[in-house]
């Protein structure tokens, strides 16, 4: 509960996060048009137009060509991906830490700290973001790479094995970049600094079986994939007046393709918003092991709320002041 009332005294930090996924429509199909035009200047497309002669000359240059462009490319297309959804965390953290700290800054949908937090995010802290993003990236690539190998049934059991442990990597990375990012957003620090200071915060304060017992983000799938659902069925039975007009101009199963596009366009939306909300839970796990006597000053009838929660479902778990 803290984390939304944090978002809704600050209802600017959704703002990014409904534009993003246009952003990143849009960075797509600029990358496919790339693809394409690249494809083009190594003359994939000459070869096909070519004789058979012709194409079996090139094909070696050409397929190492489209091989390499591939590549690229995927890892392409998941760091822009990430980059945009990291911009997003970092600039949610910094909003919600100065509510936490400052709350007379963050009183406002477009407060100073909105506005300062995403100033942050695409200069100061863009590097760090694209650095951590680039990680994720790499090992996305790599686990999409595996998938498609699996399909060699003389290797099955080696990609499956390997696929496994990179699947277990990639998910420790982005656990860590999770909770990175959010001291990114909160102090600036590069990455890495972030990274090892607040794993060292959880450490220290013997918090790591809270941190690793959050189902924040199960509860916010579960609610993501139940407004699909609901959505879809309510457009399905809506449509379904519609395809019986329709069938007799040579028209069906309007109502299916109907639920699947609403329940696809819902699970977007509410994702995306859901996603501020889980980064703001995070965020307020963090500064409630950094500051819990801001919180207490600040806020003093939410503190009181969240360390009896906390200590009622972590009761050896000690969630007063730092040094106590």
């Amino acid at each position: 509960s803290t984390g939304v009332t944090a978002c809704r005294g600050n209802l600017g930090v959704f703002a990014f996060a409904f534009v993003s996924p246009m952003i990143n429509f849009v960075t797509v199909i600029v990358q496919f048009m790339s693809l394409v035009s690249f494809l083009g200047w190594l003359g994939l497309f000459d070869s096909w137009s070519s004789n058979l002669d012709d194409y079996h000359e090139t094909s070696g240059a050409v397929q190492f060509g489209i091989s390499v462009t591939y590549i690229l490319f995927t890892v392409s297309l998941y760091w822009t991906s990430e980059v945009i959804k990291n911009i997003t965390t970092v600039t949610v953290s910094g909003t919600i830490g100065t509510w936490w700290y400052s709350p007379s800054e963050a009183s406002s949908c477009c407060s100073s700290a909105v506005m300062d937090s995403f100033k942050r995010a695409t200069t100061y802290s863009f590097g760090s973001i694209c650095f951590g993003s680039l990680i994720v990236a790499i090992l996305s690539a790599i686990n999409s790479m595996l998938r498609r190998a699996q399909r060699d049934r003389r290797c099955v059991l080696f990609y499956c094995v390997i696929r496994c442990i990179m699947l277990y990597v990639q998910r420790l990375v982005e656990y860590f970049n999770k909770w990175a990012f959010v001291y990114v957003g909160l102090y600036g620090y590069d990455y890495m600094t972030a990274g090892k200071n607040v794993m060292t915060l959880f450490k220290s304060r013997g918090w790591s079986t809270v941190i690793a017992h959050s189902l924040v983000q199960k509860a916010m799938f579960m609610i993501s994939l139940c407004i699909g659902l609901v959505t879809g069925l309510i457009v399905a039975l809506a449509s379904s007046l519609v395809e019986e007009v329709a069938v007799g101009f040579g028209a069906s199963g309007i109502g299916l393709m109907a639920f699947f596009m609403s329940f696809y366009i819902s699970i977007i939306n509410s994702s995306t918003l859901l996603s501020v909300v889980s980064t703001s839970t995070d965020t307020a796990i963090v500064c409630f092991a950094e500051g819990p006597a801001e919180f207490e000053e600040n806020h003093p009838q939410m503190s009181m709320r969240m360390q009896e929660t906390f200590s009622a479902t972590y009761p050896d778990v000690n969630f007063g002041r730092a040094d106590g």
